[in-house]
């Protein structure tokens, strides 16, 4: 009988005591069990170690460190905002700069502009040498340069043409003006005046234009020789601007159809009167005969007056009053003879009777 004895193991082996009973053979060593201790055992050549997430790796040989999870995000997320701020920034500042440029090219304009415009207001080479004046025919050539504002040897830009022409109108003898100036130093002035027709009595005397404007009061040097414009009531002149300016506007068609009648010549007209009714009168000649009209139109009524006025001086006869209003018979004319004992209202046909004329 044999004794027992121990059997150990070999350092590559491990034998199982169910093998040991069975009497099987040992494993082989590429087979065996890892040993134990495995922090101080290296990992075969061809296997490749990960690292778990969030750890950081260690540096393999030929590469550089990877950056963890975290700082990767952090990364990107700080330059996406720097990006956004970039891009919210970008379009302010673009025109922030086109601003400043913009500015300091109107600051430049303005400071040459102002340069220039110093110098042309005071270099004697814009000095006005000529004005010449249009269309002037009452007023003298001193008292249009006075009201315009120029003169000779002033600087042609002091007083502007638009300034010039608006001082012009301001005078109540010009109707229209028109200034041109012409560099260096030459100014054209055109002129329209005014023709006064007539001086209307309404307390005190005023000129009548053509055009029916009541432009000025009469004045010392203002004509006076015009026909005369009475009877106006002046509450309603003054109120009323609708009846006034037809009122001027007949007066003044009265004056211009008489004129065509040929009759201001021989008997010129001395006066017009507003009849209460709205009618006018005439006092014309040196005996101021009166001629009732009524209302317009005015033409042939003008006509029959001359025919009268000729058949009366043929009769070396003078009238007192010849009146021309007859509504209901307008081929009708009334004519009262100076010492004739008859009514002051006497009708008569146009032809053949002693007291009315055709």
């Amino acid at each position: 009988m044999t004794p027992n004895r121990r059997v150990s193991a070999s350092p590559g082996e491990a034998a199982t005591p169910a093998a040991a009973r069975r009497g099987s053979a040992p494993l082989p060593r590429a087979q065996s069990a890892p040993p134990r201790n495995t922090r101080s055992a290296a990992p075969p050549a061809n296997v490749r170690v990960t690292p778990a997430p969030g750890t950081a790796s260690e540096p393999v040989e030929g590469r550089p460190r990877r950056r963890s999870d975290l700082g990767v995000g952090l990364h990107r997320w700080l330059t996406g905002r720097l990006a956004l701020l970039r891009a919210r920034l970008e379009t302010p500042l673009r025109t922030a700069g086109r601003a400043l440029v913009v500015l300091a090219c109107v600051a430049g304009s303005v400071a040459v502009a102002r340069l220039v415009e110093r110098h042309v207001r005071t270099s004697p080479a814009f000095a006005t040498r000529e004005i010449r004046i249009e269309g002037r025919a009452r007023l003298t050539e001193r008292e249009v340069l006075e009201a315009s504002g120029l003169a000779l040897g002033r600087n042609a830009f002091e007083t502007g043409p638009e300034q010039a022409a608006d001082r012009l109108r301001d005078h109540p003898w010009i109707a229209s003006a028109h200034v041109e100036r012409r560099l260096p130093g030459n100014f054209v002035v055109k002129l329209r005046e005014r023709r006064a027709v007539a001086v209307l009595s309404l307390g005190a005397l005023y000129l009548v234009a053509e055009d029916g404007a009541v432009f000025k009061r009469v004045a010392v040097g203002d004509p006076v020789d015009l026909p005369v414009v009475t009877g106006v009531e002046r509450e309603r002149f003054t109120a009323d601007r609708a009846w006034r300016t037809s009122l001027l506007l007949e007066v003044v068609a009265l004056l211009h159809a008489y004129r065509e009648a040929g009759l201001q010549r021989s008997t010129p007209v001395g006066e017009v009167h507003v009849e209460p009714d709205g009618g006018l009168s005439l006092y014309v000649g040196g005996d101021a005969l009166h001629a009732r009209l009524g209302r317009a139109p005015f033409r042939e009524k003008l006509s029959r007056l001359r025919r009268v006025l000729d058949r009366l001086a043929q009769d070396k006869q003078e009238a007192a009053y010849v009146y021309l209003d007859n509504v209901r018979h307008p081929d009708r004319v009334t004519v009262r003879l100076v010492g004739d004992p008859l009514s002051d209202v006497a009708a008569a046909p146009a032809v053949g009777a002693p007291s009315a004329a055709n």
